[in-house]
């Protein structure tokens, strides 16, 4: 692979995995070599527009291409079963967010790749996008002070390109399949809380609206909200509220490209941070790319804090069901 990018066969031609085709567009790390959908008509399609081969299952991609990389953009139950394909054939895997619908499957996966000595990154892109890492970093050298409180939005209204992040036992809804990426913002600022207490909206069977307090030594509040049932109206929208000892960071995605993160500080006026316009899926893509190449781990975006992850969404989705507060 040295001196060469990385060659990886896309499997899913839906929304996600037109959104890595586009953002992969400029990388010299990667070279995207086919598209896998049992779909045909939009396996097909968007195979012609990049100028690859499209094939109808993962085993007949890997068989005549022999790609060094599967990059997973399908339903998360599929992942498990995609995972193992590969591994037989020692195929490298990116994975789209959630790995899995539970962190025993996740811990499945894990043992896989160990087992057939595959490398495995999940693509939580949040760890790439500029904002979020502004925000992380600041907390990490302590530039603004200690973090005093968090609050996290998420809401959308049912997605329209599919439904079954929406459905229980597929996508299991916005409790897992979109608050996924605040819990892993949390994560990473706070770690894992003591206590998640949640109360959420059951639709269409799945907690598909839900709020979160999660409770941490030192009196910090983390406070989470997501949700898939906003109206058909409602732009996508993510948000932050982030409050320091010397500062308050807001992030909003309605907002202006670079204004949609401000610094308030304690002392001097406000400000918008000149940020990264890389696209953060085309930098998740290009580091994994590049880490797969050098044989170097995945460090930015470690296989415990996946798992740590879907143990906290779990978490919620339980308190959403009972009513009580979850001791992870």
């Amino acid at each position: 692979m040295s001196g060469k990018p990385v060659r990886m066969i896309l499997v899913g031609a839906g929304f996600m995995g037109r959104t890595h085709l586009g953002a992969a567009g400029k990388l010299a790390s990667v070279q995207f070599v086919g598209v896998v959908d049992p779909h045909r008509p939009a396996a097909k399609a968007l195979a012609a527009k990049y100028g690859i081969p499209d094939f109808e299952t993962l085993e007949e991609g890997l068989r005549v291409l022999a790609p060094d990389a599967a990059d997973i953009c399908t339903p998360t139950p599929s992942h498990l079963p995609m995972i193992r394909v590969c591994a037989a054939r020692g195929t490298h895997v990116l994975c789209e967010k959630p790995l899995a619908l539970t962190p025993v499957d996740a811990e499945r996966i894990r043992h896989l790749c160990h087992e057939k000595s595959i490398r495995m990154m999940t693509a939580q892109v949040l760890r790439f996008w500029p904002e979020y890492v502004y925000a992380l970093e600041a907390a990490r050298r302590g530039k603004y002070g200690r973090i005093k409180s968090v609050l996290c939005r998420r809401l959308s209204s049912p997605p329209g390109w599919n439904s079954w992040m929406i459905k229980p036992g597929i996508g299991d809804g916005a409790a897992l399949d979109l608050q996924v990426h605040d819990m892993d913002f949390i994560l990473q600022l706070l770690g894992k809380p003591a206590v998640i207490q949640a109360s959420g909206t059951e639709w269409g069977g799945a907690f598909n609206a839900v709020r979160n307090r999660l409770v941490y030594p030192g009196g910090i509040s983390a406070i989470t909200e997501a949700s898939y049932l906003m109206p058909v109206s409602y732009p996508f929208r993510m948000a932050f509220t982030l409050e320091f000892e010397k500062a308050v960071l807001e992030m909003d995605s309605w907002r202006p490209k670079g204004e949609r993160l401000s610094v308030h500080p304690a002392r001097g006026p406000s400000f918008f941070p000149v940020l990264s316009d890389e696209s953060a899926y085309g930098a998740e893509i290009d580091y994994f790319a590049r880490k797969l190449k050098a044989g170097k781990p995945f460090t930015r975006v470690p296989i415990e804090g996946v798992i740590d992850v879907l143990k906290m969404c779990r978490a919620s989705i339980k308190s959403c069901r009972t009513g009580k507060g979850v001791t992870l």
